[in-house]
């Protein structure tokens, strides 16, 4: 019988060369994407384009010492804490200019200079920038965090009591599971938050604000599975995907998995999958067993 040895020895350069060649188009095909996309946002802000979501925070703030902070209408719905909209009360001075600025200044407040230089060249940033929201300063804070800075720590957490999206949860569980001595910091800052939000009045009304940000699965900018296959299927198999790329480490993808839906700046997590060496010369552990 004539042995198929050679054969398959002489497809194996075959096999790595088209290896290669699909790796490359497929680079070649996001980079494209992102410039595209980028160019885009960027000729967006520099016409003026209003940044809706910032035009929402300021609106919010105005709206707290009425009854209508949480209603929704054509133009307007605020899902987060009254507490931070309160916050927005005071940054509404500086204006949508200023707040863009912000953005850039989180970009180059990351903990490395190639992390730095993936945020201002990628399309989620600018995207974010564009609208004014706030998912470069949770980056941010989740970028330090993971490398053990406290005060990123703290950042990420008071921004997870805040600004509370499904989005945040796998990072916020491998803090506490990591770093167990957040544990009681974290319940504490989660209960002087919730007395504060009780003492505003509008306990109830954020709560059913952010069940009816649910319906957000529908909105024309949701690029993630669930636009295809509905909520309840995306949400049957990653749950259980993000718990365990959680255990695994791998943050920035687990957090997407945990999300109903996606909205174009939530792909900025993906900088959480760059490889150790684009955080710092320090050490960064994401796996493995907890660490004291």
């Amino acid at each position: 019988m004539r042995s198929n040895r050679p054969a398959i020895a002489s497809s194996g350069p075959a096999m790595r060369y088209a290896r290669v060649v699909a790796v490359a188009v497929v680079a070649g095909l996001l980079i494209t994407v992102n410039l595209v996309l980028t160019s885009r946002s960027l000729g967006a802000i520099a016409a003026g384009a209003p940044a809706v979501d910032w035009i929402q925070y300021v609106e919010a703030s105005r709206r707290l010492d009425g009854d209508e902070l949480y209603a929704v209408t054509d133009t307007y719905a605020y899902h987060y804490s009254p507490i931070l909209a309160g916050v927005f009360g005071f940054l509404a001075p500086v204006g949508a200019i200023g707040w863009r600025i912000f953005h850039l200044l989180g970009a180059l407040a990351m903990p490395s200079w190639p992390l730095r230089i993936a945020t201002l060249t990628s399309w989620p940033f600018w995207y974010d920038t564009e609208a004014g929201n706030v998912l470069v300063f949770v980056v941010l804070a989740a970028a330090w965090a993971i490398r053990g800075n406290p005060i990123g720590t703290g950042a990420y957490f008071l921004l997870l009591v805040t600004v509370p999206r499904p989005l945040m949860i796998p990072v916020a569980v491998w803090l506490l599971w990591r770093r167990p001595q957040w544990r009681v910091p974290f319940a504490a800052l989660f209960s002087i938050h919730a007395i504060a939000v009780l003492a505003t009045g509008w306990g109830d009304g954020w709560v059913a604000a952010m069940l009816a940000a649910a319906d957000d699965v529908s909105n024309p900018s949701n690029i993630g599975p669930s636009r295809l296959v509905g909520t309840a299927p995306w949400l049957l198999v990653g749950l259980p995907l993000a718990a365990w790329l959680t255990w695994k480490g791998r943050l920035g993808l687990a957090s997407l998995a945990a999300s109903p839906y996606w909205l174009p700046y939530y792909l900025l997590v993906l900088l959480l999958e760059l490889p150790q060496r684009f955080w710092s010369s320090a050490k960064v552990r994401l796996s493995g067993p907890a660490a004291s």
